[in-house]
């Protein structure tokens, strides 16, 4: 079972994750929400492969899909929303939810950024000193420990794909 939009909606603010009655304030509050918003729905469809159906390209803050915004803009009713959140009135798919609290619960916003724009990067890039690179150019304002920390963390949760030290065609050259 994969989940829909609204009611992966209802499960993050259910779990204090993004707040749905800020979600389109002109403030930074807003904004931190609808960032966070894109994050995780880009997490849920990369990581877990829960495909709500949005087509994401590179922005300043990593991955960014317009149709999403566009939702958030234009469609959504956060009324309708708020009374399905306070009757319950959402279906959960508990083993992708608990996959999805134990991977991103306790992430502030930044680690978010650098993560999606690290799974982002390996579309592009097979080698893992290459996708680093390239993060790290583009994300100058973190350090490249900070970086190279989330990366490992990807790593170790199976999170990113790549390759990584000698290629097999450089290998067999050798011979």
């Amino acid at each position: 079972m994969s989940m829909k939009l609204k009611d992966f909606m209802c499960f993050l603010h259910g779990n204090k994750l993004i707040d749905l009655h800020s979600l389109l304030k002109k403030d930074e509050v807003g904004c931190i929400n609808r960032l966070k918003l894109q994050k995780y729905v880009y997490l849920a469809q990369t990581c877990l492969d829960n495909d709500f159906g949005y087509e994401y390209s590179v922005y300043n803050n990593g991955p960014y899909s317009p149709e999403l915004a566009n939702y958030y803009y234009e469609t959504i009713d956060i009324s309708r929303i708020n009374a399905d959140i306070m009757k319950k009135n959402w279906k959960l798919d508990n083993s992708f939810t608990k996959r999805f609290l134990d991977l991103f619960k306790n992430k502030e916003l930044e680690w978010l950024v650098i993560a999606s724009t690290l799974i982002d990067s390996t579309k592009y890039f097979e080698d893992e000193q290459e996708i680093l690179n390239k993060v790290y150019a583009i994300k100058s304002e973190y350090s490249k420990n900070y970086i190279d920390d989330v990366w490992n963390e990807l790593k170790n949760k199976d999170l990113v794909q790549y390759e990584s030290g000698l290629k097999l065609n450089n290998l067999l050259s050798v011979f």
